[in-house]
């Protein structure tokens, strides 16, 4: 195999395990998402081909599969014996959105993302904020979501967790409030907005 289809065979991995880190963040995530190709776009990538190592991409990165976006400064991967062990990304703030299963959006950020392949667990640091506008938010300096059972805590550190839950509509009954409104959809990604070449 050629020097630059390994490099591409890394890249490929590398965007696939940071896609699979958010889009299992929550089970807002919608499943067909996984089945759609996926773009990523950075200023530059510093990878290791050997089964363990650490491969780093930084600059504006940006990852789009499906519903699910996510922007970040930063993503660390990490390899041990050949398979994706942990995906650390970072930002100022890290933005992800996407659409659930109903097509409801779901926005979240924080300043930091740190998914455990191994142990299947999440966890969001940093100003972390989780909005699904006709179900409600979570704010907490952290949150960690156990992905194999759905279970999701926050606080017990010294800080302190908020949440406003919306009750659901009744059939008949109109809608509750949405939760406060959604952020502004981020600036287009497309290399002419950016005044990049991905």
């Amino acid at each position: 195999m050629s020097p630059s289809r390994n490099i591409d065979s890394t890249a490929w991995r590398i965007a696939l395990v940071l896609a699979l880190a958010l889009a299992c963040t929550g089970a807002w995530a919608k499943k067909a998402d996984r089945q759609q190709p996926m773009d990523v776009h950075a200023d530059h990538l510093d990878g290791n081909l050997a089964d363990d190592g650490v491969s780093v991409i930084t600059g504006n990165v940006i990852m789009t599969q499906g519903t699910l976006e996510i922007r970040s400064d930063k993503a660390v991967i990490t390899r041990a014996n050949g398979d994706m062990s942990r995906a650390v990304l970072t930002g100022n703030p890290v933005h992800m959105k996407q659409l659930d299963e109903n097509n409801e959006p779901m926005y979240a950020t924080s300043r930091q993302l740190d998914y455990d392949l191994l142990k299947n667990i999440a966890v969001l640091t940093g100003d972390a904020l989780v909005n699904q506008p006709s179900r409600g938010q979570m704010r907490g300096q952290r949150i960690v979501y156990d992905v194999d059972n759905g279970k999701v805590t926050s606080g017990d550190d010294g800080t302190r967790v908020s949440m406003h839950i919306l009750p659901k509509p009744k059939p008949g009954q109109a809608a509750a409030p949405k939760a406060e409104a959604p952020p502004p959809d981020l600036p287009d990604a497309t290399p002419a907005a950016s005044g990049k070449t991905p």
